[in-house]
């Protein structure tokens, strides 16, 4: 990318970032409720930002045959995705970080636009609408450097603005501070200087330059580290078993992470495919190694999120999590099959992969947002059926998500699921009990409220060591609830504070270090307020802790060191020995 001789008038590209930081906090400050006013508000705010950005990356090329058009299109996709979104996620605003559905949705369309804006980019009208790969793989990487240098300009700036905020701060002026701090200026200053740092890396055409240089150097660099890493997993695989790997409940997440960091790495030395290799051949053959067992990698990956989802079910995120898994895999596969590909440069076969990966990976982020690819409602289907399958413990359904967030599609299968309970094909157990949970659900006010009834609900009761203590409202439940507890938990109560009143001593584990303290409140919830730790660093055996507890070999011991009071202040001993 060599410095630029086209013309970018600064003031456009200021205009398009403080229009897009007027239609970000109009949002932020208030939403609307209805679905068609919902639908149409996501949809231009859609626009205006990814569009205003394609317009700022593109702005050159604006008066090239054909691409004005397929600028306007390639903003109005993600645009119309979003009013589909809108019109099946219940927003309570545009953006909800708390709900990583919407946030995952709304986030895969600007991943939706980086994929196809180098496909405009590179559509040259005396090639009949083909693109070369050349071209696309320059523009991608430089549509990504731009970004990053935009996004870098916007964190030098807001760290100086924080910097400008303490210091008038520190001598009493405060202005600065609630200023910088308001909506408007978070929104409009963000989107001005994000589209300031556009014009720059798009005006100093040598930065960019510079920096993927500097970039591929370093995946030179690194591809050999990821290769090393890849092949030592999957030698010492079959001697650990995956069932370590299962155990950490997170296999998918970590194998994805190892397969696409070597795929963008080995991406990064391959470059536009026409290069020779940069290593030396015995490094050549084990980078060639490691692109034959990435298909393992992957194919564990998916293996891992299939025994999830088949044990809970999908979830959004797990709809996500296989749109990933399955673009991971075909990567892989590609990456292997273009080892055998000879001629015309190292791994040219990715040359004709990519593409027509990086189009099926845009294909299906534009199913994920309708039906019935959407992931709220595969979501809803599939906690709908598992709810009706009376082999599935309802420990392992997700009957709130059907209410609180999987949007119009959970809400219509959770009217189903009602009307079928009423019906004669169910078995009475099982109706029973989700008649239980829908009521339990109805009394709810959230997800999190509910879920925390169903565990206080479905975990099985603590064992007391001697005398059990009343829990007339389920407060104590739901006050252990949280502690994870299996068959490792006990409860002891003992008067700790001589009121007359026993508190409650939760036992976790094998191996004691710290023991928590559970106390009734005025209104007779129990309530944590404390724990007690070994003293000298020592570890008590539980078993051994519970038969001395049992055998009534238990004394409340008066402090060495007591507090003192000072007319209000109370002082507290902390005193090591």
């Amino acid at each position: 990318m060599q410095a630029s001789t086209e013309n970018r008038p600064l003031g456009i590209y200021l205009l398009i970032g403080l229009v897009q930081g007027l239609a970000l906090w109009i949002a932020s400050e208030g939403w609307p409720q209805g679905v068609a006013w919902r639908a149409l508000c996501s949809a231009l705010l859609v626009f205006t930002v990814i569009g205003g950005w394609q317009l700022q990356l593109m702005w050159g090329a604006l008066r090239e045959a054909g691409r004005g058009p397929r600028i306007l299109l390639a903003a109005l996709l993600p645009a119309l995705l979003a009013a589909a979104l809108a019109v099946q996620f219940d927003q309570p605003r545009w953006y909800y970080l708390d709900e990583t559905s919407g946030t995952l949705l709304l986030w895969s369309n600007l991943l939706l636009a980086f994929l196809l804006t180098p496909f405009i980019q590179a559509l040259e009208p005396e090639r009949r609408g083909r693109a070369e790969y050349a071209t696309l793989y320059r523009h991608a990487v430089n549509n990504g450097l731009l970004l990053f240098i935009a996004q870098l300009l916007l964190l030098v700036f807001w760290l100086l603005i924080l910097l400008w905020a303490g210091l008038f701060k520190l001598v009493g002026i405060e202005a600065f501070e609630t200023f910088f701090e308001s909506a408007g200026f978070v929104w409009i200053a963000s989107a001005t200087v994000f589209a300031l740092g556009l014009w720059i890396g798009l005006e100093r055409g040598q930065m960019v330059d510079a920096l993927r240089n500097g970039v591929q150097a370093m995946c030179r660099f690194l591809l050999p580290l990821t290769t090393l890493i890849l092949l030592l997993f999957l030698l010492f695989l079959p001697f650990t078993g995956v069932g370590p790997l299962w155990a950490t409940r997170h296999a998918t997440p970590i194998l994805l992470t190892l397969a696409f960091a070597h795929l963008v790495l080995l991406n990064g030395v391959v470059q536009d495919g026409r290069q020779p290799s940069p290593y030396p051949r015995p490094l050549r053959l084990l980078i060639e190694a490691s692109a034959h067992g990435l298909p393992i990698l992957t194919g564990l990956a998916a293996y891992a999120l299939w025994l999830r989802i088949d044990q809970y079910g999908l979830t959004p995120e797990r709809v996500f999590a296989a749109v990933a898994t399955l673009m991971a895999v075909l990567h892989a596969l590609a990456l292997a099959t273009a080892v055998w590909r000879r001629g015309g440069g190292w791994l040219c076969g990715l040359r004709t992969s990519n593409p027509a990966l990086a189009l099926f990976a845009a294909l299906l982020l534009v199913g994920l947002h309708v039906p019935p690819l959407s992931p709220l409602q595969l979501s809803a289907a599939s906690q709908y059926g598992r709810l009706l399958d009376a082999g599935v413990p309802l420990e392992r359904t997700d009957l709130g998500a059907l209410r609180f967030q999987l949007g119009e599609p959970g809400r219509t299968q959770l009217a189903r699921l009602r009307q079928r309970l009423a019906g004669p094909d169910l078995e009475p157990a099982r109706v029973e009990a989700l008649q239980i949970e829908l009521q339990r659900l109805d009394e709810a006010d959230s997800y999190w409220g509910w879920r925390r009834e169903q565990t206080v609900a479905l975990a099985p009761p603590v064992s007391w060591i001697g005398e059990a203590l009343a829990d007339e409202g389920g407060s104590l439940a739901r006050a252990v609830a949280p502690q994870d507890c299996a068959d490792d938990c006990r409860l002891f109560a003992i008067d700790l504070d001589g009121d007359g009143q026993s508190e409650a001593l939760l036992l976790r584990g094998e191996r004691l270090r710290i023991v928590p303290v559970l106390q009734r409140n005025a209104a007779g919830d129990w309530r944590w307020i404390g724990q007690l730790r070994v003293a000298g660093g020592q570890a008590l055996d539980g078993d051994t802790l519970a038969e001395q507890l049992r055998a009534g070999e238990v004394e409340r011991v008066v402090p060495r060191y007591q507090a003192l009071r000072i007319g209000d202040l109370r002082l507290e001993p902390s005193i090591s020995e």
